[in-house]
């Protein structure tokens, strides 16, 4: 059987490789595109870096993991969290495979710190942006050996607020370095099933969009790519959601302020501001010191020494709350209450004002255009159409799935609702990400949408084992070869593998 090497590339979108593609820059990416098999990979809302990583490996949608974005929001306790001890809550499809054979997994963001797996050659390198510079590989003999043949790193060295030439170049290297690393314990360690994933091709894309940057990371990616085709493996690549360029800037909680829907109380970000105290110093404080002093991250240093009151009420030079900026919201005066990239989460005890309030948001939001009449949401979801699980009650009370070309942001502090730019960002996350498979177990041709959800099935069938009955995702077999039929092994870990049909739909 070949080996499966699964490649993820954060944020990836078919708009810019096609494009890159056609202007003869990108061959392995063409001869994958034109001689396997693709797909519009469907994330799950909000299309973010976590929790759609999650949903990828678990199967799982975000109300059975419990994590709806990287920040959680209680408004029962007026409280903002990060829900990383649920990262591991859940098995993983790699680690069911690893119970029987060596797997790999590198540079996947949401796996630290990294799980251990009980086969022996197996290793887990964890990723950025949430992996730190220390502990990231199991076994810890897989982060010593990184970093004294790849002076291996997970995040980039130059951490300011403002991105320059110094953090672009930064960053490619950091994408080769993933490929390189990840070859070298392929050929060591010999794993039969290898996930590697570029996270900083997402931030080339976030700050740049399409640039001579943004071409060269995908150049490298493209190389890379061209060896694990030459050898003859079972080379899958996915997203965990799309790009395309940002046209409009909704600030969702500007907006809900203005209709009346939140107050925030911001004395003393101001206040702290008046006396020089702001976000913008500390990270240019922070970009003029060698970020790996000593082994030891100044950034990461100064979070921990900080008060945590301060570090929550941090704004900028011009009064704008970025982090944990819904910290500062008047709970007793807020009914509502937004994240990036579409959740809402509503702050009402009586439930008919609940259910008044949502129909009432439901009507606003698909009606509301910016000032040049382009639509802010394709549709506006109750969180209990896309969310079930243990962890649902939790779940964001409304989703809007923001339409193309528009980016919703969280940040406090404007005038305005809407802008064409935004200060930090070109790109922004999309629904529709990449899915394509290449080699001996798979088919040509266009299979359409498959959810990101599918995909964790559909690979544990690939390498024959039968697929947990907790999972949300089914087997989209029509992505396989016609004499291509994974059969399912008797392992340790037994359940009874979903029936499919072809169309990936649940048949029965």
């Amino acid at each position: 059987m070949p080996k499966t090497i699964v490649v993820g590339l954060d944020g990836a979108n078919y708009e810019l490789v096609e494009k890159y593609i056609d202007e003869g820059e990108l061959p392995n990416l063409e001869r994958i595109l034109s001689e396997g098999t693709t797909g519009d990979l469907e994330s799950v809302l909000p299309p973010v870096t976590s929790p759609n990583w999650k949903a990828y490996s678990t199967g799982m949608n975000p109300g059975k993991i419990g994590i709806f974005w990287w920040l959680n929001v209680d408004t029962e306790n007026g409280r903002v969290y990060l829900p990383s001890e649920r990262y591991h809550e859940n098995t993983e499809f790699w680690e069911i495979i690893g119970r029987s054979e060596p797997v790999g997994v590198m540079g996947m963001p949401t796996t630290f710190p990294p799980k251990s797996v009980d086969t022996p050659d197996s290793f887990v390198v964890a990723g950025a942006p949430d992996a730190s510079d220390s502990g990231f590989a199991w076994p810890s003999e897989v982060e010593e050996e990184l970093v004294n043949r790849f002076d291996y790193r997970v995040s980039r060295i130059n951490r300011s607020k403002d991105e320059d030439e110094t953090a672009y170049e930064e960053e490619l290297e950091l994408i080769d370095q993933r490929f390189r690393a990840a070859k070298h314990l392929l050929a060591e360690r010999d794993v039969s099933f290898l996930q590697v994933t570029t996270f900083y091709i997402n931030s080339l894309h976030h700050h740049l969009w399409d640039s001579e940057y943004t071409r060269r990371g995908w150049k490298i990616i493209d190389e890379h790519l061209g060896e694990f085709l030459d050898e003859g493996h079972d080379l899958v690549l996915m997203s965990d959601h799309g790009h395309n360029e940002i046209q409009t800037v909704f600030r969702v909680n500007t907006w809900l302020q203005e209709q009346g829907y939140l107050r925030f109380d911001n004395q003393v970000a101001d206040a702290l501001r008046t006396v020089g105290v702001n976000s913008d110093r500390i990270n240019r404080l922070v970009s003029t010191v060698d970020g790996r002093l000593s082994g030891i991250h100044v950034k990461d240093t100064l979070e921990r020494v900080t008060p945590q009151w301060m570090i929550n009420n941090l704004a900028d030079e011009d009064g704008r709350m970025g982090r944990n900026k819904l910290e500062n919201a008047d709970w007793e005066h807020t009914d509502v209450v937004g994240s990036a990239q579409g959740p809402l989460y509503l702050n009402v005890a009586s439930e008919e004002r609940y259910e008044s309030l949502r129909a009432e948001l439901i009507e606003r939001l698909e009606s509301l255009t910016d000032p040049a009449g382009r639509p802010i949401a394709r549709e506006v979801f109750r969180g209990e159409e896309l969310f079930h699980g243990k962890y649902a009650d939790e779940a964001p009370d409304l989703m809007i799935d923001q339409a193309s070309n528009v980016h919703i942001s969280d940040k406090l502090g404007y005038d305005s609702a809407f802008s064409d730019t935004d200060e930090d960002w070109n790109g922004v996350n999309t629904r529709s990400g990449l899915f394509a498979a290449i080699g001996p177990s798979f088919g040509t041709g266009d299979i359409g949408t498959l959810s990101i959800l599918d995909l964790a099935p559909t690979l544990l069938h690939l390498r024959g084992y039968a697929v947990p009955p907790d999972m949300d995702g089914v087997v989209r077999d029509n992505v396989f070869a016609p004499d291509s039929a994974p059969g399912t092994r008797e392992v340790e870990y037994r359940n009874a593998a979903h029936p499919v049909r072809g169309d990936g739909s649940r048949s029965g």
